[in-house]
């Protein structure tokens, strides 16, 4: 962003030295034309040599006040540039994660000299927000996509971290939008099914189980399709599931039942079992 001056010309050649040593200066000169200058709405500093009412304008009377004027609209660029990066950095669902900002400050830095970038992507990725970020970051690149070439954004295969980030945004975002619906929040098992599933549909498909989620409190993670399976560990992610359906229904059985005695009986296991899972499980710390 630019900060844009209108200065009187007889000072022209006191404030050039000034002028240019701030690089994200323009300035403009008026003379007998500044009733006409001041028409033009765009001025964010105008420098007078005698007192005058300037609604909606930022005026200096003297070279420190524009000295002073300009370091100030400096700092609230910078102010507001961080404040916009750190809105996208904390509330777009696809820039969460430790791995996608690694991601991007090495796209910042691979592209500061060049006019154009080139990112290769997949379906399901939120590429608008790759756009906001770069062009806030490097407003002079251009930024386009292509699925065969460029730099490649990581799918959430490859950024198994980001997983949690990304689930809880999106969680808190429907919170914070419909304040009246239950808060849910994934435990440390239901963490583990996400990251252990592909996500062949990236971030809009992660969007879409997390807005289920919130809805109904069912992890509804979805099936391994033959066109997109790519392997799994199988021992690991069904003892994962075991666990998460287990804790989930002793759960239920105990809030629907209100006793042990009662719930051991719901879910057809022997009273002792009972009790060694709502151990392990924890179950206990939360009644």
């Amino acid at each position: 962003m630019l900060i844009r001056i209108l200065i009187p010309q007889a000072l022209v050649d006191d404030l050039r030295g000034f002028l240019y040593n701030h690089q994200n200066v323009v300035f403009d000169i008026y003379d007998l034309n500044l009733e006409e200058k001041l028409k033009e709405n765009y001025w964010d500093v105008v420098y007078l040599t005698e007192k005058k009412n300037v609604p909606g304008k930022f005026v200096v009377y003297s070279i420190k006040e524009l000295e002073l004027a300009v370091l100030y609209l400096e700092e609230r660029q910078r102010y507001d540039d961080l404040k916009r990066e750190f809105d996208m950095l904390y509330s777009f669902p696809e820039l969460q994660g430790p791995v996608i900002h690694e991601f991007l400050n090495k796209l910042i830095s691979m592209y500061k000299d060049k006019e154009k970038a080139t990112l290769k992507y997949e379906d399901g990725m939120y590429l608008n927000e790759y756009v906001s970020y770069i062009r806030l970051k490097l407003p002079g690149v251009k930024v386009t996509f292509s699925k065969t070439k460029g730099e490649k954004i990581p799918p959430l295969r490859d950024r198994k971290e980001d997983i949690v980030f990304m689930f809880d945004k999106v969680l808190s975002s429907i919170y914070f939008k419909y304040n009246n619906i239950e808060k849910r929040i994934p435990d440390d098992e239901e963490y583990e099914l996400l990251k252990l599933y592909n996500w062949p549909g990236n971030t809009k498909e992660l969007v879409k189980v997390a807005s289920e989620y919130a809805t109904n409190g069912v992890l509804n993670i979805p099936k391994f399709k033959k066109s997109t399976f790519s392997g799994i560990d199988l021992i690991n992610f069904t003892s994962k599931l075991v666990k998460h359906v287990e804790k989930r229904y002793i759960s239920l059985a105990l809030k629907k039942s209100g006793n042990r005695m009662k719930a051991a009986k719901m879910l057809n296991i022997n009273y002792k079992t009972l009790s060694y899972k709502i151990k392990i499980y924890k179950l206990d710390k939360n009644r």
